[in-house]
């Protein structure tokens, strides 16, 4: 892994020391001899901010598609790997609202209804300043995967850039990594920015269900990560996110860039690699007892899913089986979950697998406590907590509790 990484990371330097050296020489690509760049017409208004720009548009256009005014299209294909159709309900969060109740799914979708969406843009941060510059929008045409990219050339053309993505997004499936927090919040403040109604489309974030399935097990989340660790994809040039804006500001400012092409070519990737993501997840949440003895992903995170969307049973198993190979956290789960059914006989089992720590002898002291009544035994669990409390708030509740188990035993 360190070897691939230092590996990417030369051919970014070269990516990078090739536009300063074409910049240096006045060239639109580091490929190009120098030619003369003949000017026609007026000079740019003040609102053209693209200080070398090329009549016709930049030379890492080649091969798109001009829709309008400063607003460019091309599509790529690739292989497709999406079902029929796939469960929304696992994909969305789960806790306090049943999984898919916010997007307003409530039964499985068409594949060929998706649209898989991600936008760059001049900052990582949202607000009202941010701007759309890039988006990618995949779906299933004829056997293939198709990604349609939509490129904004400068900020006066961009509420026709929104106008198109809101005729391709309109009346489908939304999906995105993380997109409910950024890419749809940032779409809607372009609309209104723009004076356009904002959408009001059904939306899947994969990237809820990815935490579940494979944080733990990778030591993180993002698309990029999880792209190399469980699709087994290595891309060959790209160009981390946190450094598309300021390519973005220096193709404004020179009018072209050489590291355009490798933007574009991540913006696609990201598409397709979100959609690989969601067939890959769709199938574990389809069969999930086959990965009842795999270490390749989090099985506590796949038990609690199953719990949420009521398949009892498959929870049960995949979190017991992440249990007896030590994993706390589905012990927890399944402790709480079999006292809310009344099932004793099996959370004291589980109580008892349960590694020494202070989370376990809160939750046996509460067993301790209300189930055998055993006050003495609880207080000295409980007492073993409160010494190892991590929070503020959780030192406060197991104060309270020490002092009513003393209570209940005379000691105060």
């Amino acid at each position: 892994m360190a070897g691939d990484l230092r590996k990417r990371l030369e051919r970014l330097r070269k990516l990078a020391r090739a536009e300063e050296d074409a910049r240096s020489l006045g060239l639109s690509r580091a490929s190009e001899l120098p030619e003369p760049v003949p000017l026609e017409g007026p000079a740019p208004a003040s609102g053209d901010r693209g200080l070398g720009r090329r009549e016709g548009g930049p030379e890492f256009l080649k091969g798109w598609d001009k829709l309008g005014d400063l607003v460019w299209s091309r599509s790529l294909r690739f292989k497709d790997y999406l079902g029929e159709e796939i469960d929304p309900l696992p994909f969305n969060a789960i806790g306090r609202r049943r999984p898919g109740q916010a997007s307003g799914l409530a039964g499985p979708v068409p594949t060929g209804r998706l649209r898989f969406f991600d936008l760059e843009t001049t900052g990582l941060s949202g607000g009202s300043g941010t701007v759309a510059f890039l988006a990618a929008i995949g779906s299933r045409e004829e056997g293939d995967f198709v990604v349609r990219q939509y490129f904004l050339e400068d900020y006066p053309g961009e509420a026709g850039f929104v106008r198109e993505l809101l005729s391709a997004l309109e009346g489908r499936t939304v999906v995105t990594y993380n997109g409910r927090s950024f890419d749809l919040p940032l779409l809607r403040t372009r609309c209104v920015m723009n004076g356009l109604i904002p959408p009001r489309a059904e939306d899947i974030d994969c990237l809820f269900a990815a935490r579940r399935l494979w944080k733990s097990v990778h030591g993180g989340a993002s698309l990029g990560l999880l792209e190399r660790e469980v699709l087994g994809i290595e891309r060959e040039e790209d160009v981390p996110g946190s450094m598309i804006p300021d390519i973005w500001f220096s193709y404004i400012k020179a009018g072209d860039s050489p590291l355009m092409d490798v933007v574009m070519s991540h913006n696609a990737d990201d598409v397709v690699a979100l959609a690989r993501l969601l067939a890959r997840a769709a199938l574990v949440f389809e069969a999930p007892l086959s990965w009842l003895a795999s270490a390749s992903l989090d099985r506590a995170g796949l038990g609690r899913t199953l719990l949420a969307l009521g398949r009892q049973e498959e929870a049960e198993e995949l979190l017991e089986a992440a249990l007896g190979d030590g994993h706390e956290g589905a012990g927890l789960v399944l402790s709480r979950h079999y006292r809310r059914r009344g099932r004793e006989a099996d959370r004291r089992r589980v109580l008892g697998m349960l590694p020494e720590s202070p989370r376990s002898w809160i939750e046996r002291s509460k067993f301790l406590e209300h189930v055998e009544r055993d006050n003495a035994s609880a207080l000295a669990l409980a007492e073993l907590a409160l010494a190892s409390a991590w929070t503020r708030r959780l030192e406060e509740a197991l104060r309270l509790r020490v002092e009513r188990l003393r209570r209940k035993l005379g000691m105060t």
